[in-house]
């Protein structure tokens, strides 16, 4: 069962239609790792968006947080 809080915040389950975009530089997947959800690439990416306050990521779900709450979308899908 997902989480339904993270540091002491509640986690709000997002429409699955949803999405974000996000472009993550060659820098990101440098000092990233991608098996830490806090360190991984895309989080980097995100946190650098000006409505996001803080990311993870792994391969089953991207949490955003923005202000008191966090939100959860669905796994992130690769592009080339």
């Amino acid at each position: 069962m997902p989480k339904t809080e993270l540091d002491g915040l509640p986690v709000i389950e997002t429409d699955e239609s949803e999405e974000i975009t996000v472009a993550v530089k060659p820098e990101d997947m440098q000092e990233g790792d991608e098996g830490n959800p806090k360190q991984h690439p895309i989080a980097i990416a995100l946190r650098r968006q000006p409505d996001i306050d803080d990311a993870r990521v792994s391969k089953r779900e991207v949490l955003i947080r923005r202000g008191e709450q966090w939100f959860r979308y669905g796994a992130p899908k690769p592009m080339s």
